[in-house]
């Protein structure tokens, strides 16, 4: 099992291609190709926005991503 947990400032360079393309790097797990759980935890006194995506069917943390709010 690969963990990929570090936290980094979404800046949405790594999305290009198709909808479709797209879609599945937001959504499925790179490991087993299932449907990601995505959870965010709102910080409105830093105008932040953290979301985590985990594997239910692996166990594994995939994306912790920072979304700055504006």
């Amino acid at each position: 099992m690969s963990c990929k947990a570090e936290m980094k400032i979404e800046n949405f360079l790594e999305y290009y291609g198709s909808i479709d393309d797209v879609k599945k790097k937001i959504d499925e797990c790179d490991t087993c190709g299932a449907k990601l759980l995505q959870s965010h935890l709102p910080d409105y006194n830093n105008m932040v926005i953290q979301e985590t995506s985990r594997c239910l069917d692996c166990g594994g943390v995939h994306k912790k991503v920072v979304h700055i709010i504006n």
